[in-house]
């Protein structure tokens, strides 16, 4: 293989790459492949607290203001130690992880992400 086709080869699969990317929502996209199981930089996290899982529609949900998975999980531990559960034994969590608006009308999405 000679230099112009490797060029041209690097060209190629630097344009796919770009393709793909850019395809959909780019940054959910690279928070999968390098993050896949917690937030990345510009991602934020919500907690989803259930204190008693005999009660599942009393549900307390944060503001998504964690920067990561870990201080998700300690807001819940301190949440439960509150609420007399510190082992987490009557009462589940999730995490949610970083939320994409649809791109359509603006008012649904999803999490790329939860952690339970």
């Amino acid at each position: 293989m000679n230099h112009r086709m490797l060029r041209r080869a690097i060209l190629a699969g630097g344009i796919a790459i770009l393709a793909v990317v850019s395809f959909g929502n780019p940054h959910r996209h690279i928070a999968d492949l390098f993050w896949p199981d917690d937030a990345a930089p510009w991602e934020h996290v919500t907690a989803v607290y259930t204190p008693d899982v005999t009660r599942p529609t009393r549900v307390d949900i944060s503001e998504a203001v964690f920067d990561d998975l870990d201080a998700c999980q300690g807001y819940v531990m301190e949440q439960a130690a509150k609420q007399g559960d510190p082992n987490l034994e009557k009462g589940r969590f999730e995490c949610a992880i970083g939320f994409y608006a649809d791109k359509d009308d603006g008012t649904g999405g999803e999490y790329r992400l939860i952690v339970k």
